[in-house]
């Protein structure tokens, strides 16, 4: 039985499909190649400790306050110093009408750092207005967060009560 099996295979069907067979089998390598050189190339590596990353004690890892922060930070934004702009503040005794004068030291996200003559206490609600805005801009409301004596005045941490648009912090540097 099994002769005439072999009897019945054409050996010349089964030549003439080779090669075919053989682009099926060079994809498959090609494909699995691809496969390994990629896993290869992508997988996570584990970390080899370095100097510097290991404290003293050997056991913990180094605090890094770039990576984690500092453990005084509470600030929810980075915040930036640049040309300092002049701006102009008012509160609920003087009013709009006789702002006073503040200059910008830093600023982010979150709220303001002012340089100003005048001495302000923590909580009370300021609203403020770059000084050289354009006419239609609206007044900012912020809340004082610290105002600490420096140099010339006083140095006043400001949160804004609701984020202003990003067209006005623009303003603000």
């Amino acid at each position: 039985m099994s002769v005439s099996l072999l009897a019945n295979v054409d050996l010349l069907a089964w030549w003439t499909n080779l090669p075919q067979f053989g682009t099926f089998a060079a994809g498959v390598l090609v494909g699995c190649l691809a496969s390994g050189l990629g896993w290869l190339a992508f997988r996570r590596r584990p970390e080899s400790p370095t100097a510097g990353t290991r404290s003293s004690a050997g056991s913990q890892p180094a605090y890094d306050p770039f990576v984690q922060g500092s453990h005084g930070e509470q600030r929810r934004a980075c915040r930036r110093e640049g040309t300092p702009i002049e701006v102009l503040i008012a509160t609920s005794e003087t009013g709009k009408e006789r702002p006073f004068r503040a200059w910008v030291l830093d600023r982010s996200v979150g709220g303001l750092c002012l340089d100003c003559p005048n001495e302000f206490k923590e909580g009370l609600r300021l609203q403020a207005i770059p000084a050289h805005a354009p006419e239609m801009t609206p007044w900012t409301e912020l809340d004082v967060r610290s105002c600490r004596p420096a140099k010339d005045g006083y140095e006043i941490g400001c949160q804004f009560v609701k984020t202003p648009p990003w067209a006005i912090l623009l303003l603000f540097g």
